[in-house]
């Protein structure tokens, strides 16, 4: 075969050719005048043009046009018409020469030349026709000749052709034997993995690409100076005829199905630990029942997939593939609850020995009585208690509203979340949301008090221990009572409030009046007490055995100062 590029300056190879280029023949593939192709390549010139030497002489005399002037006839404007057309003829002679490469009209009778990289080279139409066929016979979106898959051969062939070609020989892999079969044992529990769950394939199309691509990449052992690339795609395209390579198929698994596999034994074998828990709660013993805790495990699902695959890739028919398990224990066993379930903290304040009051205090500590409190969970009096109505049971009573005390239905039940927020806070929970009143109640120190009013103004708090805890709320012959119950805060701890006042607010001395028309004339009446305010800090002290081991401030309350305020008309 002839090179059909023989210089890698040229920019288009086959149409021109330089002379005295040593050629060898490497393939006896037919193509149109190959013989003669041969014959011609080593006989060819190199066609070059070298320039016109043009030699001028010194014109050693003046002329002197001052003395000419009157001279007629001067032979200046012949020579410049003559130098003109002499330039016109050159340029249509270059254009005439140069017409195969500007407008693709190539002479019968007359050389074709053209100018490329600097080099002037003459068109062989031996060797572009055979280049052309080369160039149609490598662009085929075929298969080359001398591709086999499998031992079969799929030249000629588009990727689709030769799939349906080999689609005769695709492997039963349904009926026949599983080519893998890999048994997970954990525990008790075994799993096999087969063609079942983790499909076979074969990996024809990945083939038919490699056999697509043979012919059409350089090959990295064949490279010279003297041949182009497409050279050589060429001679190894035409090398598969006398030398065919022949590609092989595999039966694989699906890795992604094995990782499915493994995620689902994972999800069947691992827990989360589970806790002990509160059943039973005997209020007049005070005594609790608890449930049973369970371990968790843990497995490492990707030691697990990568001991599989090693499996499947070694192709252990029948392997037994196992892994570790981790133990995971509970945060709270049942012996942890029964030996430090116990009371943490309680508080009780007084009530008066106003009916409605009392009855108020009491449907609030019957809605909050036996509420238990998961870790992490939050509790909220309004969305435990609910809006207090009548039709709940609810009666008027005293109430704070603007700095006033009104009746209104469900008044007293602040002393609930007053009382309840003493007992939260000695029990170490997380206090969310609390309020002051609008001033000191009587029935807890200043600054320990915590006011709700729905649906505003609520007292909420989490809890932030590892185990349940259980609220138990009553009202008892003028008592309400708050009882946190849950792991202890440790052997002979305790927490205790200790408030103290940092600054007093005096009310201005002389009362407002206001004109209040609706009243009998000549009558007033006191609508706001006169109120001292304060500013609270209130801090947790730590016990132990009695004696003061740290404290830290809670909170800071604040009560504003009230201006007596006399209505009069």
């Amino acid at each position: 075969m002839a090179e059909l590029y023989p210089n890698p300056r040229q920019s288009q190879p086959g149409k021109y050719q330089r002379a005295a280029v040593d050629v060898n023949a490497q393939s006896e593939f037919l193509f149109e005048d190959q013989d003669k192709w041969n014959q011609t390549l080593p006989n060819m010139q190199t066609a070059r043009h070298q320039p016109a030497k043009i030699a001028a002489a010194k014109n050693n005399r003046r002329n002197n046009w001052g003395s000419q002037k009157d001279h007629t006839g001067s032979w200046h404007p012949y020579a410049y018409v003559a130098v003109i057309a002499i330039c016109f003829a050159l340029m249509s002679v270059i254009a005439v020469v140069m017409m195969p490469q500007m407008a693709g009209y190539f002479w019968k009778d007359f050389p074709n030349i053209a100018f490329v990289n600097g080099e002037i080279l003459l068109y062989n139409q031996e060797a572009d026709s055979l280049y052309r066929q080369y160039r149609s016979y490598m662009n085929r979106d075929v298969i080359f000749p001398g591709v086999l898959v499998d031992g079969i051969s799929v030249g000629n062939m588009t990727i689709e052709e030769a799939r349906t070609a080999l689609a005769a020989t695709e492997p039963d892999l349904q009926n026949n034997p599983s080519p893998y079969s890999v048994t997970v044992s954990i525990g008790d529990q075994n799993w096999q993995i087969d063609q079942t769950n983790v499909p076979a394939a074969r990996n024809l199309g990945n083939v038919l690409e490699k056999a697509y691509a043979v012919g059409r990449t350089n090959n990295s052992d064949i490279q010279t100076t003297q041949q182009t690339p497409f050279r050589q795609r060429v001679d190894q395209a035409l090398a598969l005829r006398n030398n065919p390579v022949d590609l092989d198929t595999e039966v694989t698994y699906d890795a992604s199905a094995v990782r499915d596999v493994v995620d689902q034994i994972t999800a069947y074998v691992t827990r989360d630990p589970i806790n002990a828990q509160i059943l039973t709660f005997d209020y007049k013993s005070r005594s609790f029942t608890f449930s049973d805790h369970q371990s968790g495990v843990r497995m490492d699902n990707d030691l697990l997939y990568n001991r599989i695959i090693n499996a499947l890739d070694q192709e252990q028919h029948g392997a037994v593939v196992t892994t570790n398990l981790t133990l995971i224990p509970p945060a709270i066993t049942k012996e942890k609850l029964e030996s430090s379930f116990h009371l943490v903290a309680a508080y009780t304040t007084k009530t008066t020995g106003e009916a409605n009051r009392n009855n108020n205090i009491a449907l609030a500590c019957q809605a909050i009585n036996g509420t238990a409190l998961l870790p992490g969970e939050t509790f909220s009096f309004n969305q435990t208690t609910g809006q207090r109505t009548v039709e709940k049971g609810y009666m008027e009573a005293g109430a704070i509203a603007s700095g006033q005390s009104i009746e209104e239905v469900g008044g007293g039940i602040c002393q609930v979340s007053s009382t309840l927020f003493n007992a939260v806070a000695r029990a170490d929970l997380e206090i969310v949301e609390r309020s002051p009143h609008a001033w000191p109640s009587t029935y807890v120190n200043r600054g320990e008090d915590a006011t709700v009013n729905w649906p505003n103004l609520d007292f909420q708090f989490r809890n932030n221990t590892e185990a349940p805890v259980f609220i138990i709320t009553y009202y008892n012959d003028r008592k309400m009572s708050a009882e946190i119950w849950g792991l202890t805060l440790g052997d002979g701890v305790t927490i205790e409030l200790e408030s103290k006042v940092i600054d007093k607010i005096e009310p201005p001395s002389e009362p407002k009046y206001v004109l209040n028309t609706e009243l009998p004339y000549g009558t007033s009446q006191v609508k706001v007490k006169s109120r001292t305010g304060y500013v609270v800090e209130t801090y947790k002290v730590w016990y132990r055995d009695g004696q003061e081991i740290r404290r830290e401030l809670l909170h800071t309350s604040k009560y504003k100062a009230y201006q007596q305020v006399i209505e009069y008309n």
